[in-house]
This record gives C-alpha cells, structure tokens and sequence, in this order.
C-alpha cells in the first residue's frame, strides 16, 4: 500500500496538492486491484493536476499578453526642442538638466557641457522642475 501521497498545503490561492513520496502516485494508479478510495484519490489527483496545468497556461497567456517591451517614451518626443532633460548615466543616477537639441526616431541629442551628445530616448526623461515651496507668513 502507498502512503498518503497527496499533502494538501494552503498557498494564496487555496489549496495546493503537493506530493509527499516520490512515486507515490504512479504506484496508486497501477496496483493490483485498488480500493475504492484509492482509485478516487487517483482520479482526484489527476484532475487537480489537469486544472493546474491549464491555470498555469492561462497565466504565462496573460504575463506575455500584458508584457511591457520597455520604458514609456512618449513623454521624451513630445518634448519641445530645448526643453531640459535628465540623462541616465551608466553610474546609476540621473544627471542633469541638460537641453533638448533634436529627436529623430529613438535617438535624442542632447547638449552636454562637452558638447552634443546622443542618447537613446529610453535613457532620457523629462526635467520637472520642483515648485517654490509658499513662505510663510510671521
């Protein structure tokens, strides 16, 4: 006889059948003349691993159906020329501001201190300068 091979655990989303011995169910499905239990068990097991395959299916669908490609970029060509930008630097941060020379497909010119310089529109963004904060009256 097999032991119990089917753990019921809780997850987020329920219950979730874990098997407990290796090989355990092959062996439920393919003993001699099984027990009435058993072979519920069996079909049981077999279903909950059918619906789990089909909700894992579902769920990779819909990862890669909803799967961004990369950074929004329409804010950096809307952007008027001379506008300020940040860069990111391959030092982690954003520097800047820095003016808005040109945009022509993902390419942004951007005026540096050392002189024009092209970026990708995907290590661009838009300079927001912070408002003036209200003074107080004493």
């Amino acid at each position: 006889m097999a032991v119990k091979a089917v753990n019921d655990t809780t997850g987020p989303n329920g219950l979730v059948p874990t098997l407990l011995v290796y090989g355990a169910y092959p062996r439920i499905s393919n003993l001699g003349p099984p027990a009435p239990s058993i072979t519920e068990r069996a079909a049981t097991i077999r279903k909950a691993m059918a619906k789990i395959v089909k909700l894992w299916a579902k769920q990779a669908i819909n990862n890669a159906l909803h799967h961004r490609n990369g950074p929004n970029t329409t804010p950096v060509h809307d952007l008027p020329l001379n506008s300020e930008v940040l860069i990111w630097r391959k030092s982690g941060k954003w520097t800047g501001p820095y003016r808005l020379l040109a945009v022509e497909n993902e390419t942004c010119c951007i005026q540096l201190p050392s002189g024009p310089t092209s970026f990708r529109s995907t290590s661009v963004k838009p300079y927001v300068r912070p408002l003036p904060s209200p003074k107080r009256a004493t």
